[in-house]
């Protein structure tokens, strides 16, 4: 990455150099011969006006030279310093005189000469001007200035070339620099990406001052990433602990009091298989929330919704747990409205909901455990509250979570392994409800699902 984002950086400061060098050349080179021409066109018609004052009127002189090679010799003597005469015959014949070292007849529009016009133009390293006038024999007459370009395009094309040659040094040099700067955080993120797929959670990628702000987000996103991994691990493994117990405790109970009806050391068999049969349901229970889990995750669970009136199916659904209220010592008390408070939810999914939050109360409750419906703000809740310890906001944000036990669960009552609430969640949002979990006003625990009234 380093080495692309040099050539990257380095390659656009030369093409930055090479369009501005160029461009200024170029624009320099037409200003200068713009600016040439038009001086070459002032001196080329003031001149004219004076070679109109000559007068080659006598057909000989006294050396019996004619006027045609008087002008071939005035011609040839201006014609060193860049200055060429020629003269137009009337009869349209072969111009006479001469023209400055590199320029022909025929780079001149002499039609133009004969209409009085002046004109310009450049032939190889020449600029000239040529300014037409009538001398006093009568004959139309071509005065013609000529200029090389100015040499000055050559010496600023080598400043140019070193002045180049110099920044493309230093663009170099910053660009190792910066990329190196930039690309440095990137690669101490990178070795610890690699460690965490290794299996090292406890990597973390170190925050840098140096680091652009989307730099510093994937930091913190490999960093957020790595503790979620770590806390799923270590949930894994209290899960697999705590399901271990749920499943040795009953187990080891039912073979206990097996092997003792089946050495015939049991006195009252009836009160054995009733314990034993306790012990199953415990475990018929346990793997009943597996399986229901696993059903969750997955897509082909399917809900039978149906209009329901939550008064009806609350006192229905807690029946079923008072005996077991009853041997805690914690009295049930359940509110509902006197109007009917009527959504849209499976009866059955639903009740498993009351079933497992009054069970959750039940193992946490010191004496009461309190469930009310009310409609508010267009929705029906469902709260269930005790009187226990409550919630400790450390494990206030995470009560919902797959696999979570709280920290500071009373042990002596509590034996779940952390499924009940989770299963809430799952049924509560899949029935297109919500819950959440909040102090009581008992100073316990309360969970509140809600859910839109039905029509």
């Amino acid at each position: 990455m380093t080495r692309r984002l040099g050539i990257a950086i380095v390659g656009m400061v030369i093409a930055a150099l090479v369009l501005a060098g160029v461009g200024t050349l170029v624009l320099a080179a037409v200003i200068d011969r713009e600016a040439a021409e038009q001086e070459l066109i002032e001196q080329s018609e003031a001149l004219s006006a004076l070679l109109s004052e000559l007068t080659f009127a006598t057909p000989s002189n006294a050396e019996g030279g004619t006027v045609r090679q008087r002008l071939r010799d005035v011609a040839r003597t201006i014609s060193v310093e860049g200055i060429g005469i020629v003269v137009l015959p009337r009869d349209g014949g072969a111009p006479l005189g001469g023209l400055p070292v590199g320029l022909e007849v025929e780079d001149f529009d002499l039609d133009a000469i004969r209409r009085k016009e002046t004109i310009s133009g450049a032939k190889d390293n020449l600029i000239w001007a040529a300014a037409s006038s009538t001398n006093r024999a009568g004959m139309s007459q071509m005065l013609v200035l000529t200029r090389e370009r100015d040499p000055i395009l050559l010496p600023a094309f080598r400043w140019w070339a070193i002045a180049s040659i110099i920044t493309v040094g230093l663009a170099i040099a910053l660009t190792l620099r910066l990329s190196r700067r930039l690309t440095a955080p990137i690669r101490d993120t990178a070795s610890t990406a690699s460690r965490i797929a290794a299996g090292d959670l406890s990597a973390r990628a170190e925050p840098s001052s140096r680091a652009g702000e989307e730099v510093e987000q994937l930091i913190h996103s490999i960093n957020t990433m790595a503790a979620t991994l770590d806390r799923s691990r270590a949930l894994e493994r209290q899960f697999l602990l705590s399901v271990s117990h749920d499943l040795r405790t009953p187990l080891t109970s039912i073979r206990g009091y097996g092997e003792a009806l089946a050495d015939g050391a049991v006195n009252d068999p009836v009160h054995v298989g009733v314990i034993i049969e306790g012990e199953a349901k415990r475990l018929e229970r346990l793997v009943g929330d597996l399986l229901l889990l696993a059903r969750l995750e997955g897509t082909g669970f399917e809900y039978h919704t149906a209009t329901v009136d939550l008064g009806p199916l609350v006192n229905a659904a807690t029946v079923g747990v008072r005996h077991e209220a009853e041997q805690r010592s914690v009295a049930i008390t359940v509110r509902t409205p006197d109007e009917p408070a009527r959504i849209q939810a499976d009866p059955d999914r639903y009740s498993q909901v009351i079933g497992n939050l009054v069970g959750n109360a039940l193992r946490f409750a010191q004496e009461t455990v309190v469930v009310r419906v009310w409609k508010e703000d267009g929705g029906v809740h469902l709260s269930v509250a005790d009187d226990g310890p409550g919630i400790s906001n450390a494990d206030l944000p995470h009560v919902f979570e797959r696999l979570y036990v709280a920290k500071d669960n009373p042990s002596i009552k509590e034996s779940g392994s952390g499924l009940g609430l989770a299963i809430v969640r799952e049924l509560t949002e899949g029935m297109g409800g919500s819950v959440l979990a909040r102090r009581s006003s008992f100073g316990g625990a309360e969970f509140v699902v809600s859910f839109p009234s039905a029509p």
